[in-house]
């Protein structure tokens, strides 16, 4: 995020860290937001299964070896994760409770339809409210998750 402070990785935010997104694997692609020139990147805390919440602070937990492919894509103008999968677009949001989460994952997904389907703030706002799903990313690192889902055959 803006500023110099040092990061965990353990509670997730706009950088990433524990976003606990089961559907993070092979064949989706996560766009993170770069915040500054030169920033590291690590990938960690691979999961064999999940459920949305990991409700006891724990998955089973799994060693993986990854293949990751860094690109920059300078039009995305999002603030948190998204995720693209084979069927569903997925942003995130993060905060202190499950509201301030949930409303940050409606923010971005206003966002997203806006770039991705050329949509206003208003129209992009409604289709989120007629067409996406909500969901408890996680609960178990002080910082709590949200994702909102559109399929993507909405906007084909």
């Amino acid at each position: 995020p803006p500023g110099s402070e040092v990061l965990s990785s353990i509670p997730p935010g706009a950088f990433g860290g524990n976003v606990d997104n089961w559907r993070i694997g092979p064949g989706a692609t996560a766009f993170y937001p770069v915040f500054h020139d030169g920033g590291l990147v690590s990938v960690g805390d691979p999961h064999f299964a999940q459920g949305d919440g990991e409700v006891c602070g724990t998955a089973i937990e799994a060693s993986a070896d990854v293949t990751v492919r860094l690109t920059a894509v300078d039009d995305l103008q999002l603030r948190t994760p998204v995720l693209e999968t084979a069927t569903h677009w997925y942003t995130h949001g993060f905060g202190t409770d499950l509201d301030s989460a949930a409303r940050m994952a409606v923010e971005e997904m206003i966002t997203l339809l806006q770039w991705r389907a050329g949509l206003s703030a208003d129209d992009a706002y409604s289709l989120a409210s007629v067409a996406a799903d909500m969901g408890v990313t996680q609960v178990v690192d002080g910082t709590i998750g949200a994702h909102c889902a559109i399929a993507r055959s909405i906007l084909a």
